[in-house]
Order: C-alpha cells, then sequence, then structure tokens
C-alpha cells in the first residue's frame, strides 16, 4: 500500500483572501485614558474630562470604528476615582 504524502506546511492557495488592515486606535480613548491618569496626582478635576473622551472612545470601539475598548473602559474608571476623590477633597477642606 502506498501511503499518502505528509506535507508538514501546507502550500497556501493561489486564492488567498486579501486580509483587512486593522482599525485604528481610539485617540479619544488614548486622550481619555491619558487625562485620566494625570487627574489621580495633579488637577482633580480634569478627571471628569477624562471621563468623558473615554467614554467617546468608547462608544467608537462598541460600534466598530476603531479599537481601545479595554482603555476607554480602564480611562473611564481611573477618570471616575480621580474626579470623586478630588471632589470629596475639596468638599472636606472647604465644608467640614
Amino acid at each position: 500500500m502506498d501511503e499518502p504524502e505528509f506535507t508538514p506546511f501546507p502550500q497556501a492557495s493561489a486564492e488567498a483572501r486579501p486580509v483587512a488592515p486593522p482599525l485604528p486606535f481610539s485617540q479619544q480613548a488614548i486622550w481619555g485614558f491619558v487625562i485620566s491618569c494625570v487627574s489621580l496626582f495633579v488637577f482633580g478635576f480634569l478627571g471628569l474630562l477624562g471621563v468623558l473622551l473615554a467614554s467617546r472612545g468608547f462608544r467608537a470601539a462598541s460600534q466598530g470604528r476603531a479599537r481601545g475598548r479595554g482603555l476607554a473602559i480602564a480611562g473611564m474608571i481611573v477618570g471616575t476615582v480621580g474626579f470623586l476623590f478630588y471632589a470629596v477633597m475639596f468638599w472636606w477642606s472647604h465644608f467640614a
């Protein structure tokens, strides 16, 4: 009996499908995350701006127009924490 010839790496077919280029990374998600991180150390009120930018990046990623959904979620969480910390410290230093 003749055994079939084994090829460890099959040859690519002549009709290979073109690969779509990857989606661009959402600039709003990047800037939202960066501004949110900065708000943890200086200018805590900027956390709100970071949350707004990150949410726009999240929306773009959810609609399939860009990548960066996880970074946008992280930006929203970090920005919220930074802004809430700023708001509590502001209230405590002025009214308590």
